[in-house]
This record gives C-alpha cells, sequence and structure tokens, in this order.
C-alpha cells in the first residue's frame, strides 16, 4: 500500500513552484532553419519570449505626470541600462532609477517616487531603447519537449541573427509515468525503513515523508537530464551547475522525508518500536 499519490505528489510540486525557473536573455544565433539547442528542455509551452535589439537610436518621449504618477510609455519591452529620464531635454537634471522614478521594463510602465526629486503633476523627458518581440509560428518554431528553436524563412528573423530568448523551465511537466516511478521507488524505501506494523498505517507523517521521498527522486531525474543535456548539446558549466543544483534539492528533500520516518524505524532487535506498539492500541 502507498502512504501517497500521484496528485498529492504534483500538488506539492505546483504549490512550492518546485523547480519552476525562469530564464531570461539565453542567446541563440539561428541559422537557417537548423534548429538551436537551448540550455534547457522541458519548456513551458507559450512562456517564450524571443526578442533582440533592432535599433541603436534611443526613441525619447515627453511624458506628463498631471493625472497620475504611473506613466505608459509608447513601447514595451525595454532594454535595461539605456532608460534615462531628466527634467527636460537639455538633460540638465536627471533623475535616478528607484531613488525618483521605478520602471517596469516588460510592461513600459513608469512610475514617480513620492519624496524622489521628480515634483507632483511636473513633466519629463525620457529616452530608452526597446526589444522587437517576434511571433511564434510566424518568425519561430520551439520544440518544448527538447528545448529547441528554429528560425522560419518565411518570418522577419534574419538568416544568422542573433536573438535573446526568454522562457520558464517547468519541473511538473514531468509525465505522470515518471512520477508514478517515482512514488514505487519511495514506497520501497519506505517499507524497507519503517516497523512493519506501519504497512497500513494513514499517519500524515508517513504521507509526508514518502511524498518528500518521490519528489527526491524527481530531482534526481532532473540532475541526471541535466547532465545528458551537457553531454549531448555542450552547453557545458551551465548544464552541470543545473544538475548540482537537482542534486541538493534531492538531498535537502531526503533528509527531510527520514527525520520524518524515524519515530517509525524498525527496532534494531527486531522488536516493535515502542511508538508503533502504543499506535496500534
Amino acid at each position: 500500500m502507498g502512504f501517497t499519490n500521484i496528485d498529492l505528489v504534483k500538488k506539492h510540486i505546483l504549490e512550492h513552484e518546485l523547480g519552476t525557473v525562469g530564464k531570461e536573455n539565453i542567446a541563440c544565433r539561428l541559422v537557417g532553419e537548423v534548429p538551436f539547442q537551448l540550455p534547457h528542455m522541458l519548456l513551458v509551452a507559450g512562456s517564450e519570449k524571443v526578442k533582440a535589439k533592432e535599433q541603436n537610436i534611443p526613441v525619447s518621449e515627453a511624458v506628463s505626470f498631471a493625472s497620475s504618477d504611473a506613466i505608459q510609455l509608447a513601447h514595451q519591452e525595454l532594454i535595461p541600462d539605456t532608460v534615462v529620464v531628466a527634467k527636460d531635454s537639455s538633460l540638465g537634471q536627471i533623475y535616478s532609477e528607484n531613488v525618483d522614478y521605478s520602471i517596469h521594463y516588460d510592461d513600459g510602465r513608469l512610475s514617480r517616487i513620492p519624496g524622489g526629486s521628480i515634483p507632483e503633476a511636473s513633466t519629463a523627458v525620457i529616452w530608452y531603447l526597446y526589444f522587437r518581440v517576434y511571433a511564434g509560428d510566424a518568425d519561430y518554431e520551439i520544440d518544448y519537449g527538447k528545448g529547441q528553436i528554429k528560425r522560419l524563412n518565411s518570418g522577419d528573423i534574419e538568416d544568422g541573427q542573433w536573438v535573446l530568448v526568454d522562457y520558464t523551465v517547468e519541473f511538473a511537466l514531468l509525465s505522470d509515468e515518471v512520477v508514478e516511478n517515482a512514488i514505487r521507488e519511495a514506497n520501497q524505501q519506505v517499507l524497507h525503513y519503517i516497523d512493519t506494523s506501519y504497512a497500513n498505517s494513514v499517519d500524515q507523517s508517513l504521507v509526508t515523508a514518502e511524498t518528500y521521498l518521490a519528489v527526491s527522486v524527481l530531482c534526481n531525474v532532473k540532475a541526471m537530464e541535466a547532465m545528458t543535456q551537457n553531454l549531448a548539446s555542450g552547453t557545458g558549466w551551465q548544464a552541470h551547475s543545473i544538475s548540482l543544483a537537482w542534486s541538493k534539492m534531492s538531498g535537502v528533500y531526503r533528509s527531510q522525508a527520514y527525520e520524518l520516518l524515524d519515530k517509525f524505524r524498525k527496532d534494531p532487535g527486531g522488536l516493535c518500536s515502542p511508538y508503533a506498539a502504543k499506535s496500534t492500541r
């Protein structure tokens, strides 16, 4: 009898956002329609943003804070470290980010910070560069499972062009079959460790411990996957560091699991533990 189940393991993974990693500005050179191998596999479908810098002359906008402290700029996807906010076009007084104003680069929204140097209801001039964002299935295609991207000859990405890719890697995208195998392996570990009197127990600690062990097994799967990527695609230290991170996470979950299992442990002499005897009355 298993103590946990696939729904509990997946619920734990999703609620704790386990392994959900957002990656930004992964540089890719897209040649012809040859797939480019990204450093990760099992990407979240639709999470990607493929972009490129296409201009070197900053856009200039005159804005007013008369009606609101927040300003929506004409463009989104601003390039970090390219924004300049000044009192006027003379650049005689330049304001400081996170002191006088804050900015959301993805949305292209700039907000005056009360107490900063930008007066209430004043005007300002803003200069910035922004990324061009390309369209999936028009400019490029992505194989989310393999983590591969390729340009389309009919799209707007030039042959040989460098682009930057943002995406999310989702641990929960492991197949149900893989999760079920992890649960079976975790259950074998639990049954081998605990006193047999607990084999049919519904104690929540056993449920949690087996869930943690299943997650530990899945983390090892991800560690091996990262090492495979390293060998197959030559992603080098990046894949190696990802593998080490998964291995470390596996160890943490395994340690927590056995802390919970200790009170159910078999007695070294073969007798039922005091805790077990008490719980079976």
